[in-house]
């Protein structure tokens, strides 16, 4: 390995890197070494204090979205579980959340239930340890939220349809990070010498587990199929066929079960496609018109578009960017999620994201699967009235 003279290890005759640099703050000559601790200090609690401080904004927002959440979830049971139940279920699914993401301490002491008007109202607090300000004698931040949601017999419905948009190019097919136990076989024809071993996740097996996370958390959001409807295309270099907007999760989880990775990437087409499905606003076939024969609502329009590279097809993220925004101008709230994307797939992400909070970056299975698990809450939660 290539080394710079004196760059090495420390050595007789020779000092280190930190040796020499500890000596030359130490220097007393012109009192530089006082200086450069008194110069550091500010820098230091600056920048010490604007990490913590976005860690705890980012706590404030998985906390909102987790009790946003848990009161969808319980407000179905009232009426059916007393006050008593129904403060222990939302305490025990935000404590899991906590405990499952470690971000924070949970105090559940200000859930209140409302049975005659068939409200839940709840108030939680949290305190988020700091990192960088601890040495100013600052050891955490408090954090706090609150929600309320009308359900039981006063419940008040709201109604969407989900066009999801998805990567299934060449790279889909490549390694991720993460793994899974698994049973191998030294015969693979045969299916015979079975044993235990660890494999990766395709980015492609990936996504799988993704939609399927989304399209659960519809299916309970939604379990008579009179309020979500769910399409899907996928791309490449080209629009593969795409499924149709249909009641309920099952054709665009089948859709999806199915990608096999090939080819390009071209999403111009593919988001088009969503677009029009969602637009159409003439005949008795619009969306508009499907939901009012069905709920008498007019629904909410979401797309969930996905990548994992940056198109390579001439004028393709300029149509793109195109259709995001027509889409915004109609009202489509668009979510991006950028799956081990480079940096001109997420620049294109970040554009037609409606907003900041709608763009997810994901760099392995897990965080994949936690932001179409986000996206499931973000747009299942208005299946209910939330009312703070």
């Amino acid at each position: 390995m290539f080394m710079r003279k004196g760059w090495g290890r420390s050595s007789a005759g020779k000092r280190s890197l930190k040796d020499r640099i500890g000596s030359f703050i130490a220097d007393r000559s012109g009192n530089f070494g006082l200086m450069f601790a008194l110069a550091t200090v500010p820098v230091l609690m600056t920048i010490g204090c604007s990490f913590d401080y976005v860690q705890a904004l980012n706590t404030h927002h998985r906390m909102q979205s987790a009790l946003d959440a848990a009161l969808v979830a319980a407000v179905k049971s009232v009426g059916t579980k007393d006050s008593a139940a129904l403060k222990a279920e939302i305490g025990k699914w935000l404590e899991a959340e906590s405990v499952q993401k470690g971000y924070y301490v949970l105090n559940t002491n200000g859930i209140a239930i409302d049975s005659t008007n068939a409200t839940i109202k709840a108030s939680v607090s949290a305190t988020v340890s700091t990192t960088f300000l601890k040495v100013a004698g600052i050891n955490s931040f408090p954090v706090a939220v609150s929600s309320a949601v009308a359900g039981g017999e006063t419940i008040t419905k709201t109604a969407f349809s989900m066009y999801l948009v998805l990567d299934r190019s060449g790279s889909m097919d490549e390694d991720t990070d993460s793994t899974y136990t698994t049973t191998c076989y030294t015969n693979d024809r045969w299916k015979t010498g079975a044993y235990t071993c660890t494999e990766k996740y395709k980015k492609i097996e990936a996504l799988k587990l993704a939609v399927g996370s989304l399209m659960g958390q519809l299916s309970i959001a939604d379990p008579d199929m009179k309020y979500v409807r769910t399409g899907a295309v996928s791309y490449n270099d080209n629009m593969q066929t795409p499924t149709p907007l249909e009641w309920g999760e099952s054709g665009a989880q089948a859709y999806v079960t199915n990608l096999t990775p090939s080819g390009r990437t071209d999403s111009s087409d593919a988001m088009a496609t969503a677009y029009d499905a969602l637009r159409k606003s003439t005949g008795s076939k619009s969306e508009d018109r499907i939901h009012y024969a069905k709920n008498g609502l007019k629904p909410n329009k979401y797309i969930v578009f996905m990548t994992d590279g940056a198109n390579n097809i001439n004028d393709a993220d300029e149509s793109t960017m195109s259709t995001c925004d027509k889409a915004r101008t109609k009202g489509i709230r668009i979510y991006t999620v950028a799956f081990m994307a480079p940096p001109e797939g997420q620049a294109l992400l970040r554009y037609c994201a409606t907003s900041s909070e709608d763009y997810f970056p994901a760099e392995s299975t897990a965080q994949l699967v936690e932001a179409f698990k986000t996206i499931g809450e973000s747009s299942s939660k208005n299946l209910i009235r939330l009312t703070q």
